[in-house]
């Protein structure tokens, strides 16, 4: 019966809450130490592979990530080719897209000359009616097909 009125007294224990520190001086609240939160920076990855421009219209990728405290935040990328020309834009906003994937364009062989392309986004971070933005730059090149 000892045993049986042991386990008891163990299972209750481990199910009832701990006490907060008692104050070492009458009328002191209790306090107790909190972990310092971590600041999360804000900050954008943009990553394209080089490559060969291929025959026809054809589908590129390139990857992106975003790191920010908040879930309100939008990330405007464009993608310019070696003479400046906007070629491609797209923006994501926070929470209904993920904070990092895959994302596709499109280009056609007889409308783009091969060269460097140069992928630019500007983050932006809501918090309340603070924002915080960081810019990204990536550049990658894609090369004529060989014959």
């Amino acid at each position: 019966m000892s045993s049986l009125l042991a386990a008891a007294v163990l299972t209750t224990a481990s199910v009832l809450p701990l006490p907060l520190p008692v104050p070492l001086t009458p009328g002191a609240p209790a306090t107790q130490e909190q972990p310092q939160a971590q600041q999360v920076e804000v900050t954008g990855v943009l990553d394209a592979p080089d490559g060969r421009l291929k025959r026809g219209c054809k589908d590129y990728h390139y990857t992106y990530a975003v790191q920010t405290p908040s879930i309100d935040w939008t990330f405007d990328i464009s993608m310019q080719d070696r003479a400046g020309k906007g070629v491609n834009a797209q923006s994501l906003i926070g929470p209904n897209d993920p904070k990092s994937g895959v994302l596709d364009f499109r280009l056609c062989r007889w409308a783009t000359k091969a060269g460097v392309f140069t992928l630019t986004g500007e983050l932006v971070s809501y918090d309340g009616a603070d924002a915080t933005t960081v810019k990204v730059i990536e550049s990658f090149r894609l090369r004529k097909r060989n014959p």
